[in-house]
């Protein structure tokens, strides 16, 4: 991902100097949730075949991509908030419920194995 080296300096800077990071579009503005674009424009072709590797490990494990991004995007120390926007009311209830979800160690450990996150990414297990 094209952010992903800036965001390794940055979130353990932020972690030393006590700043919480807010988590903006923790779908990926979308892909990985089934739409078409990341970073609020038309989702490359890589971004694209990334989104399905997760989809399909999630279907695999039985989990809820909601679920995997927003308990993702929750697992680093850094991190004090996560936004997740929506339309509609009910996908609030939607968003509190992916949080609570319980997914099974192995689905994280798999997920780092098939390189779809940074062998370095705090994940929401204990390792």
């Amino acid at each position: 991902m094209k952010h992903e080296h800036s965001l390794q300096k940055l979130m353990p800077s932020a972690l030393e100097k006590n700043i919480g990071i807010i988590v903006g579009a923790p779908y990926s503005s979308g892909v990985l949730v089934g739409g078409n674009h990341y970073e609020y424009q038309e989702a490359p072709d890589e971004i694209v075949s990334k989104a399905k590797k997760i989809q399909e490990l999630a279907s695999k494990y039985q989990v809820s991509v909601k679920s995997v991004a927003l308990q993702f995007s929750m697992a680093h120390p850094a991190v004090a908030a996560v936004i997740p926007g929506t339309t509609r009311p009910a996908h609030v209830k939607e968003d509190i419920a992916a949080t609570q979800e319980v997914i099974p160690s192995p689905f994280w450990q798999d997920l780092r194995e098939q390189n779809l996150v940074s062998p370095i990414t705090p994940l929401p297990i204990d390792e």
